[in-house]
């Protein structure tokens, strides 16, 4: 597990740190990075220069070096020598296997969540679940998908009793492809996440382990495909960012 210092940048939207005596400084500028990447402020490939972001979020230039250490942690961007922090840009090799550990950490959640079905308000909180499921499935569009989708897993892995499922399941990700995913949902994948949930909210309520372990691995696999098309698209973005760099100076 990473150090308690260091903590696991969640894939979904970063929330907006307070500057000043509010808050962190490092958090204000970790977070304030991370939501310019999410938002497509800084583009994949991009260089974060130190100097530039220290002058454009006034903090000190420590503050900046701090939070992008976190931010590589977090998969956000890369440091490399000699050419210092760019905007990550994940390969089709990393997407594979992030996504393979990412579909059995998913899977031994849920697993664990049917397996302890029995537990005191557990059959409630499916039930409740599958409601909502069933009620996003009736109203037919997939906005707000992004929220509801992180409540429904964020259930289950609290479900299982194993306090790292969720922070895991964080760590081993690549923020930027999530935030595009549920940016740019198509209407047929939000129907097969819709079904996936139903699967599993089902097995886990009947205290069916496997089959909860199975349909949580199948859903995370589904994933793969969507995520290398998107990452593809990233490195094209990239490639051309480096033909067209940004003039010297310049904020995106």
């Amino acid at each position: 597990m990473n150090d308690p210092s260091t903590p696991i940048v969640p894939f979904y939207q970063p929330h907006v740190a307070p500057k000043g005596p509010g808050g962190s400084v490092v958090d204000y500028v970790l977070t304030e990075i991370a939501r310019r990447i999410v938002n497509g402020d800084y583009h994949p490939g991009q260089r974060l220069v130190e100097a530039d972001l220290t002058q454009d979020l006034g903090v000190s230039r420590s503050s900046v070096r701090e939070a992008l250490r976190r931010l590589e942690i977090n998969r956000f961007i890369r440091i490399e020598p000699n050419r210092g922090a760019t905007v990550a840009t994940p390969t089709r090799d990393e997407i594979v296997q992030q996504f393979r550990i990412r579909e059995v950490i998913s899977g031994l959640g849920a697993r664990a969540a049917a397996e302890r079905i029995e537990q005191p308000g557990h059959k409630a909180l499916v039930l409740q679940l599958l409601a909502e499921v069933e009620e996003q499935t009736a109203r037919g569009s997939e906005t707000n998908h992004r929220r509801e989708n992180g409540r429904f897993h964020r259930t289950i892995n609290e479900m299982s009793g194993i306090p790292d499922i969720g922070e895991l399941l964080d760590q081993f990700n690549f923020p930027i492809l999530h935030t595009i995913y549920f940016r740019d949902l198509s209407h047929e994948h939000w129907e097969r996440n819709m079904s996936d949930h139903l699967d599993i909210a089902r097995a886990v309520l009947h205290g069916d382990a496997l089959a909860a372990e199975h349909f949580a691995r199948q859903h995370m696999h589904r994933m793969v495909d969507i995520a290398i098309a998107i990452a593809e698209r990233l490195q094209k973005e990239a490639r051309n960012g480096a033909r067209n760099p940004p003039a010297r100076g310049r904020q995106p």
